[in-house]
Formats: C-alpha cells, sequence, structure tokens
C-alpha cells in the first residue's frame, strides 16, 4: 500500500508540475503577443477550464498524498526516504499550493470582474498590468515548486527504505 501512494503521490506531484512547466513555456509565450483585451478573456477562459475534476484530482491530490506517504515511510523509524518526502510536502505545501491560493487565485478572481467588452484599450492595458506581472512572478514561483517537489518525490522512490542511523561518536 505504501509503494501504491507513493507512486500515486508522484503522479499528481509530476502532473501538476507538468500543467505549470507546460503553461510557462507555451501559454505565457503565446498570451505574450495577444492585445490587452483577448488576452484578459483568454486568461478568464482558462481559469474557468481549469476547474475540472481531472486538474482537482492531482492539484489536492499532490497535497493530500505526500504528508500521508512521509508519516507512512517515517514509522517506524525516519529514514532518508521519508526526509525526501518530507521537504516534497513543504515544498508543494508552500511554494505551489500556498502560492496558488495566496496570489495566483485572488488574482484570477479579480481579473474575472473586469468586463472587456465596453472597456476601452486604456482600461484594458490597466487591467492587464494589474494582473500579468503579479501573477507571472506567483506561477514561477509554484512552477519551480513543484518541480522540485517531484524531483524529490523521485529521489524518494529511487532511495531505498532504511532508517536514518545516528551519527556515532
Amino acid at each position: 500500500m505504501k509503494t501504491f501512494l507513493l507512486a500515486l503521490a508522484t503522479i499528481a506531484t509530476g502532473l501538476i508540475a507538468g500543467v505549470y512547466y507546460a503553461f510557462s513555456v507555451s501559454i505565457n509565450p503565446a498570451f505574450a503577443s495577444l492585445p490587452d483585451g483577448a488576452y484578459i478573456e483568454a486568461m478568464n477562459r482558462i481559469n474557468v477550464a481549469i476547474v475540472n475534476p481531472a486538474f482537482s484530482l492531482s492539484f489536492f491530490g499532490a497535497p493530500l498524498l505526500l504528508p500521508v506517504v512521509t508519516w507512512m515511510y517515517a514509522r517506524p523509524a525516519f529514514s532518508r526516504k521519508a526526509g525526501y518526502l518530507l521537504a516534497a510536502s513543504l515544498i508543494f505545501w508552500i511554494g505551489s499550493l500556498g502560492v496558488t491560493v495566496a496570489g495566483n487565485i485572488p488574482l484570477n478572481d479579480k481579473l474575472a470582474t473586469f468586463v472587456v467588452n465596453g472597456a476601452t484599450a486604456e482600461q484594458a492595458a490597466a487591467a492587464r498590468r494589474a494582473f500579468a506581472g503579479a501573477w507571472n512572478n506567483w506561477h514561477t514561483v509554484r512552477t519551480w515548486a513543484s518541480i522540485i517537489a517531484l524531483v524529490l518525490t523521485v529521489m524518494a522512490c529511487l532511495t531505498k527504505d532504511a532508517p536514518v542511523q545516528a551519527a556515532k561518536r
């Protein structure tokens, strides 16, 4: 059961890291060339579309499974594998989930209130400026945090499950 849950945690973490990475290397560069109104409409559509069961399984699965497998591998004695998983859990919780909830989602919600139809070009440009820089900065943090958490989780998968030995005097 531990191995199965570790595999699920690794897959969920990898899926989130992959979504964020793909967004960074394809969607963000493509959207950079869009006019302000089109950019705002496209971001709002993505923010609606991404709230779906497939994304939610990995988005919530990783932060739920990582601490569970950490606890499972830390018993009865703390192991190197548990150490990697603990680091992955903390980095994912703070840098991916935490940044998304505290940084990206509030910006998404604010952008969703902007009505493109009837807005002037200056209003659309101001709305984009208020959103894009901060959102992309937070997105970069969560992307790297997710990638680092994935690397640590893979390292845990590749590490023999042996208790950490106390240093000898």
